[in-house]
């Protein structure tokens, strides 16, 4: 009768786990677990009443340090967005491809959403480069040493970044480095019939000009 109904009764909403549990030692004779911690995985080796032997294999539960631990592959986008992007840009990115920081996997945390402070905190943990030492090694100087480089005043060195003369990278919210161009540096004087905006414009001709590809007997 136990042959015959015993999937039936295992399967059956009503039979409580404790019974399960009777039906269990009433055909196997013995159960080894072998955990394997570095491959994730437990093997099961069972021996049944009837001489017969079979191995399952199981995950192993995550810790509660594993469940919110941040996956590598989120690491390495991080890493990436580092290159063009500072915290809260990062932050508003990965949230807007419904990406979840690790904590999210806590009790009641599902809603959790990166921030600036979660982006920055997960730079740290994991020794990824930072944005300013990233953008230094592209030669980007900071504002004293920009200024210094055309000689002009700091004042003087974000009125150009504003009208377009010099470009600057941010590194956080409120802090930048400046990429000083090597060619077509504007020239440092003051004249009421020689608008910054108008040396703007003619040194964005200038650099258009150079970048086109050249033509011969006006064939591209």
């Amino acid at each position: 009768m136990l042959t015959t109904d015993f999937r039936t009764l295992w399967h059956d909403p009503g039979t409580p786990n404790r019974d399960r549990k009777r039906l269990l030692a009433y055909v196997i004779e013995d159960a080894t677990l072998l955990k394997l911690p570095a491959e994730g995985i437990t093997k099961i080796h069972i021996r049944f009443k009837g001489g017969k032997t079979e191995t399952l294999t199981t995950l192993n539960p995550k810790s509660s340090a594993q469940q919110v631990k941040t996956p590598a592959q989120l690491v390495a986008c991080v890493d990436q967005l580092l290159d063009h992007h500072i915290y809260a840009e990062i932050a508003a990115i990965l949230n807007a491809q419904r990406l979840r920081p690790g904590g999210s996997a806590r009790r009641g945390r599902s809603e959790a959403r990166f921030t600036a402070f979660r982006v920055a905190y997960l730079v740290h943990q994991y020794a990824l480069r930072p944005r300013y030492d990233r953008l230094r090694a592209r030669g980007m100087l900071t504002t004293r040493e920009a200024a210094a480089r055309l000689g002009i005043h700091e004042s003087t060195l974000m009125r150009w970044v504003e009208c377009g003369l010099v470009i600057r990278h941010a590194y956080n919210a409120h802090a930048y480095l400046y990429e000083v161009p090597d060619q077509h540096v504007p020239g440092k004087h003051c004249s009421r019939w020689d608008r910054l905006v108008d040396r703007a414009a003619a040194l964005q001709t200038a650099r258009t000009s150079k970048s086109s590809p050249r033509t011969e007997g006006g064939v591209v």
